[in-house]
C-alpha cells in the first residue's frame, strides 16, 4: 500500500472510531464554554481573548465562523472544527513519526487513529484551545523537524521557517500550554540561530496579540500563576507530584472521565486491558529512548514531551483530573511509539500499532455507552433545556437577562441573538470585563434566569426573593423547567428625580464632586423637610467613589435616625439594589438607590465604614413621595442599540436628568 493510500486508511479508521462520539457530541447540548466561541463567531475580531477572560486567543471563534458561513449557525457547525483538528492530529503524527523512521509513519498513524478515550471525548467535544492547541503544537513541531533536517543539509528552508514561527506564535497566543512544544523547536534549530530569522519574523506576527495584552494587562498571564493568597509557590506541585500517574494513565487509555477534566464519573477497561495498554506505551517509549542520544528527532519529539511533563504540577489550575494540560505530550508520545515499535518488532510494526489500538477499544466503548445513557441536564453535563425560557422570554418581549456562566452563555447562542445575556459579575475571572453586561445593564425589562441545581455564584431563588424583599419592590416570579425566572421587575418608587437643593451635589455635574477622606461621617440636611420614595447616591465615574462599605441613616427630626443601607467590604455579591429600574447586585460604587417608602426626611448621614480611604459623592436624587397610581413608568426612551457608542451618542442626543435611569446610564458609558 501506498503512503498516501495508508495515511488516508488511517485517518478513515480515525473517523470510524471517533464517529460514535461525534454522534453522542450533536446530541448534547453546548456547555458555556462552546457558547462563548459561537458567540464569539458572530463578532470574530472583537476582542484578541475569549470572551471574558484575560487569556486566550478567539482562534477558535475564526474556525467557526467559517464553518457557519457554509451550514449556518447550528451545533454541527460549533462542533466541526473540534472534530476536523481531532482528525488532524493522524497525519500530524505520520510526519512526526516519518521524521524518525519511515517505517514508524504508519504505525504512530495508527495509534493517533485509534487513540485512548480520553483523546476521543476531547476530539468530539473539547473545551476551548484545546484541540486548536494540539494541531498547532503537532504542526511546529513538524516543520521544526523538517527544516532542522534542511538546514543540515544546507537547503533552503525560509518558507518552512517563517511557517514554523506563525504556528509557534499563534500557539502561545492560544494556550500558554504550547511554550514545551515550541522550546523543544526551538533547541531542534539551535544550531542554525543565523538561518532561523524567518522563523523569529513569524513567532513576532504570531504572538504580537498576545504580546499587547501582557504589555497592557497583568491578568493576561494568570493562567501561569503559580501562587495566590491561600496557596504558596510550591503547595500545588506538592499536591499534584503524588498523583501524576492519574493524568499519565489517561493518557495511556487506563481510565476516562465522562467530561474532561470532571473528577466523576470516571469509566475504565477492564483491568487486565488497562495493565497491557500501560505495558504496550511504556515498551514502545522504551524502545524509542534507545536512539535518544544519537537521534535529533526523537530528542526534540522526548524535549517537547518532557517539558509539558515538567511544567504541568506549577500552574494552580492543574491538578490530577486537569488532563487536558498534558495533551501537548500525546502527538510526540504518538510519534515515539510508533518509532519504538518499529524498534522493537520492524516487520510487525503495523501490527503491534493495530494491537495497542484495538486494546483501547473497550475503554471507548465504556466511555461512549456512559456518555449516551447520561442524563444531559444531571452532573456532570448540567445542561438543562433552556428552550421554554427563550420562548418565554421572547414572548414577553424581554430581551435581555442575567444568569450564571453556562445558562448566560447559551442564552446568548442559542436565541441567536435575541436575547442577550450576562453574569451579573464574572464568576471566573472576577473584575475582567464581561462583553454583554454593560449592554445588559442599560436595557429595560432585564430578567433574572436562576438555575438552582447548578454550583453557580449568583444567588438561589429564595435568596434572590428574600434580598428583594428588603430593598422593597416586586418580580414576576416564574418555574420553568429547571430554571426560575423573574421578569417585570418594578421598584417601589418613580423614576422622576429632583436634584439635592444646593451646592456641588445638586448641579447636576457628575463632574463636581464632594471629596472625603476616612471614616469621618457625612451629614447632609435639607432647607425643609420632604416626604421622599427614595434617595439615589452617585458617585463620580471616575477617581474616588462611594464607599465600599458605609451604613446610610436618615431622620425626619434630626434626633432619631434610622439606618435604611448596611453595605459590608467582601459582600458585594449579596447586596442587591435598584439600577436603572431593575434589582442588580450592586458590584461596584458608583450608585446606590435606597427606598425611603414615603418617609419625611429632614436629613441623611452616610457612615463609612472603619478602615475607608479617600471617597466621594458627585450628586443626590430626591425622588418625591407619589402615589402608586400616579408615578411614572419606567419604559424605554431610547431606541435600542447593542453598540455602546450608538447608546452613549443617543444618550447625548436625549438627555433626561429628571429620570434616575438618565444618571444610571449616564455613570454607566462615561466609566
Amino acid at each position: 500500500m501506498s503512503g498516501g493510500r495508508a495515511l488516508a486508511a488511517a485517518v478513515a479508521l480515525g473517523a470510524a472510531v471517533r464517529a460514535p462520539f461525534w454522534v453522542q457530541a450533536l446530541r448534547t447540548p453546548a456547555d458555556g464554554d462552546l457558547a462563548v466561541i459561537g458567540a464569539m463567531s458572530r463578532e470574530p475580531f472583537a476582542s484578541l481573548t475569549m470572551w471574558g477572560q484575560p487569556y486566550g486567543a478567539p482562534l477558535d471563534a475564526w474556525l467557526v465562523r467559517a464553518c457557519t458561513a457554509f451550514l449556518g449557525e447550528s451545533l454541527l457547525a460549533l462542533r466541526l472544527p473540534g472534530f476536523l483538528l481531532g482528525l488532524a492530529l493522524i497525519p500530524l503524527a505520520w510526519g512526526l513519526a516519518r521524521r524518525v523512521a519511515p517505517a514508524a509513519a504508519l504505525p504512530a498513524a495508527l495509534l493517533a487513529a485509534a487513540a485512548p478515550p480520553y483523546l476521543l471525548l476531547m476530539a468530539a467535544s473539547p473545551p476551548p484551545f484545546y484541540a486548536l492547541a494540539l494541531a498547532l503544537g503537532g504542526a511546529t513541531l513538524w516543520l521544526a523537524l523538517d527544516s532542522g533536517e534542511r538546514l543540515d543539509a544546507r537547503a533552503a528552508a525560509g518558507a518552512r521557517l517563517f511557517a514554523l514561527g506563525l504556528c509557534a506564535g499563534l500557539g502561545l497566543w492560544n494556550h500558554f500550554m504550547s511554550a514545551s512544544v515550541v522550546a523543544a523547536a526551538a533547541w531542534r534549530l539551535r544550531r542554525h540561530a543565523r538561518a532561523a530569522l524567518p522563523a523569529l519574523l513569524g513567532l513576532a506576527i504570531g504572538t504580537a496579540p498576545l504580546a499587547w495584552r501582557l504589555a497592557f494587562d497583568p491578568a493576561a498571564g494568570r493562567s501561569l500563576a503559580v501562587s495566590s493568597r491561600q496557596q504558596g509557590p510550591l503547595a500545588n506541585v506538592l499536591e499534584t507530584l503524588p498523583q501524576m500517574h492519574r493524568p499519565l494513565l489517561a493518557l495511556s487509555g487506563a481510565h476516562a472521565p465522562l467530561v474532561a477534566d470532571e473528577p466523576e464519573p470516571e469509566t475504565r477497561p477492564p483491568a487486565p486491558v488497562a495493565a497491557l495498554l500501560v505495558f504496550g506505551w511504556l515498551a514502545a517509549l522504551a524502545a524509542a529512548m534507545r536512539a535518544l542520544r544519537g537521534d535529533d528527532a526523537v530528542r526534540t519529539l522526548a524535549l517537547a514531551a518532557g517539558l509539558a511533563l515538567l511544567a504541568f504540577p506549577f500552574p494552580l489550575r492543574s491538578g490530577p483530573h486537569t488532563i487536558r494540560f498534558l495533551t501537548p505530550l500525546f502527538l510526540p508520545l504518538v510519534a515515539l511509539a510508533g518509532a519504538g515499535l518499529v524498534r522493537l518488532q520492524a516487520g510487525r510494526a503495523v501490527a503491534l500499532a493495530v494491537a495497542l489500538g484495538l486494546l483501547q477499544l473497550p475503554g471507548a466503548s465504556a466511555l461512549e455507552s456512559a456518555w449516551r445513557e447520561a442524563d444531559r441536564t444531571a452532573p456532570p453535563f448540567l445542561l438543562v433545556d433552556l428552550g421554554a425560557v427563550r420562548d418565554r422570554l421572547e414572548q414577553r418581549g424581554v430581551r435581555h437577562a442575567y444568569a450564571s456562566y453556562g445558562p448566560a452563555w447559551r442564552l446568548v447562542w442559542e436565541a441567536g441573538g435575541r436575547v442577550t445575556a450576562s453574569q451579573p459579575w464574572n464568576e471566573r475571572f472576577r473584575h475582567h470585563p464581561l462583553p454583554f453586561l454593560d449592554e445588559v445593564a442599560w436595557a429595560k425589562d432585564v430578567a433574572w434566569v436562576l438555575t438552582p441545581g447548578m454550583p453557580t455564584d449568583l444567588p438561589s431563588p429564595r435568596e434572590f426573593e428574600d434580598a428583594l424583599g428588603q430593598i422593597g419592590g416586586t418580580c414576576r416570579r416564574e418555574e420553568i423547567g429547571a430554571t426560575v425566572v423573574f421578569s417585570a421587575c418594578a421598584p417601589p418608587f418613580s423614576p422622576r428625580v429632583e436634584p439635592w437643593p444646593a451646592g456641588a451635589l445638586g448641579d447636576r455635574d457628575l463632574a463636581t464632586t464632594l471629596p472625603r477622606e476616612g471614616d469621618a461621617p457625612l451629614t447632609l440636611e435639607l432647607p425643609t423637610p420632604l416626604a421622599l420614595d427614595a434617595v439615589t447616591l452617585l458617585g463620580p465615574p471616575s477617581g474616588p467613589a462611594l464607599p465600599r462599605g458605609y451604613d446610610l441613616r436618615v431622620t425626619a427630626d434630626g434626633v432619631s435616625w434610622e439606618r435604611v443601607v448596611r453595605r459590608r467590604r467582601g459582600e458585594e455579591r449579596r447586596d442587591l439594589a435598584w439600577s436603572n429600574g431593575f434589582p442588580r447586585y450592586a458590584t461596584d460604587d458608583l450608585e446606590r438607590a435606597v427606598a425611603l417608602g414615603g418617609r419625611t426626611i429632614r436629613m441623611i448621614r452616610l457612615e463609612p465604614q472603619q478602615g475607608t480611604g479617600p471617597w466621594a459623592l458627585a450628586e443626590i436624587l430626591l425622588h418625591p413621595a407619589t402615589p402608586e397610581s400616579q408615578r411614572e413608568p419606567w419604559t424605554e426612551w431610547l431606541p435600542p442599540s447593542r453598540d455602546a457608542a450608538s447608546r452613549t451618542s443617543a444618550l447625548a442626543a436625549n438627555p433626561r436628568p429628571d429620570r434616575a435611569d438618565h444618571w444610571s446610564r449616564l455613570l454607566l458609558s462615561r466609566r
